[in-house]
């Protein structure tokens, strides 16, 4: 019985016969000890191996497969090829998929998978580095609109790498994909907030009459123009450091505050702006201004 209505659809529209791609044959092996898993798991191969993808479904059962079973791909010999094989799908969707939505979500499983790996594989993390390394060097080959979801995305590079950085201690001799995977990251971000308006010379000129007010410094200056321009100027230091492979390099870079920080600041402003002129009815404008340079 055919479960995938998508796949269904496909083969009845273009009567293809559908058979499962020998590439992924290390998937099949590696969930073969889980005979309740074999109808779904063809299905969703079988979806894979269409010449009509149905993205939706792929991202959404990669995801449950590649999450759900990490603890048999990390005890089989085949796990790191399967592995392999699951960012290869959700790479596929980010390349192809035409609905943003779909592209959005196969970027926040793409990455959350590899925190999964990061996180659980243990002493096995070198022998899934390849995967890993492979898979900072796509995400750093991504351009314009399709890098920017994966800086916004909610699971943050900056903290993959963090982790990364502590679960590999002392096992890990080159970080040279995540370092530059990082480095590109932040030039990124920090290019876009530089791109907005500086936040406080915003807010000193929609709210006039606290434009000299020093005590409003605290407020914006980690996300302010001159906080940002120090930060590029800290990056490229760490870019001159000849030996990108080193262990140094990333952790001078992980002390670089990271977009979602930029974000996070954002929306504290409000409620601190609001709690400063608390005596009075001016924090109340101050935090509905600030909210509208939010918007």
């Amino acid at each position: 019985m055919i479960k995938s209505r998508a796949l269904e659809v496909n083969i009845a529209d273009y009567h293809v016969d559908v058979a499962i791609d020998e590439k992924y044959a290390a998937i099949q092996e590696v969930m073969s000890t889980y005979y309740g898993l074999t109808e779904g798991l063809n299905t969703f191969l079988k979806e894979l191996s269409h010449p009509y993808k149905n993205w939706q479904f792929i991202v959404q059962e990669a995801r449950g497969y590649s999450l759900n079973y990490f603890h048999i791909l990390k005890n089989h010999p085949s796990g790191p090829a399967a592995a392999a094989l699951f960012v290869e799908i959700f790479a596929g969707a980010i390349d192809t998929a035409a609905d943003i939505e779909v592209r959005v979500d196969a970027v926040d499983n793409f990455l959350l998978f590899l925190q999964k790996i990061i996180k659980e594989s243990g002493s096995d993390i070198v022998k899934f580095k390849p995967v890993l390394d492979n898979s900072f060097d796509k995400i750093s080959s991504y351009q314009d609109e399709d890098f920017f979801l994966f800086i916004k995305s909610f699971y943050q590079i900056k903290k993959l790498a963090e982790a990364f950085f502590t679960c590999s201690a002392g096992g890990v001799a080159d970080y040279t994909s995540l370092n530059s995977l990082l480095i590109k990251y932040f030039k990124h971000a920090y290019a876009y907030w530089l791109s907005e308006v500086d936040p406080k010379d915003w807010f000193a000129k929609e709210a006039g009459e606290i434009d000299k007010a020093e005590i409003f410094n605290n407020f914006f200056g980690d996300i302010s123009h001159r906080q940002t321009q120090d930060c590029q100027a800290r990056l490229e230091d760490i870019v001159q450091f000849e030996n990108r492979a080193s262990a140094d390099v990333l952790q001078r870079l992980l002390e670089l505050p990271g977009y979602n920080q930029f974000v996070e600041t954002y929306r504290e402003i409000p409620q601190r702006l609001l709690d400063k002129g608390a005596d009075n009815e001016r924090g109340y404008r101050w935090k509905l201004i600030f909210l509208f340079n939010i918007m």
